[in-house]
């Protein structure tokens, strides 16, 4: 994730916190590139330690580069935008039901 990609999707977690629902099983790694990129609790209070380490998101990431990851994050949140706004719950790549939750946030 590049410092601008970051700086947009924190824009928007700011004025919509639950937007993050938007990134499903990827949210994990988009929370981990925005500490990654310098932001913090003060910037977005979202980006506390809370994780999700399950199989499902364990699963999803394997042998994914970070680069992959970053793509697969904004490809799904273009799509689950338009047709499930800040649904919680959605399908991993697998297709096993997923519902992200993070505590930082709700």
């Amino acid at each position: 994730m590049t410092p601008q990609q970051a700086r947009n999707v924190v824009a928007i977690l700011q004025k919509d916190p639950l937007f993050y629902r938007n990134f499903g099983v990827w949210w994990w790694h988009v929370k981990g590139q925005l500490k990654a990129n310098g932001f913090t609790t003060d910037n977005l209070s979202s980006l506390g330690d809370f994780t999700d380490q399950s199989d499902l998101v364990v699963d999803s990431y394997e042998g994914l580069t970070t680069v992959d990851l970053d793509r697969k994050a904004y490809e799904f949140q273009w799509d689950h935008t338009f047709h499930k706004y800040n649904v919680n719950t959605s399908l991993t790549p697998s297709g096993e039901v997923y519902m992200v939750q993070d505590q930082d946030v709700e």
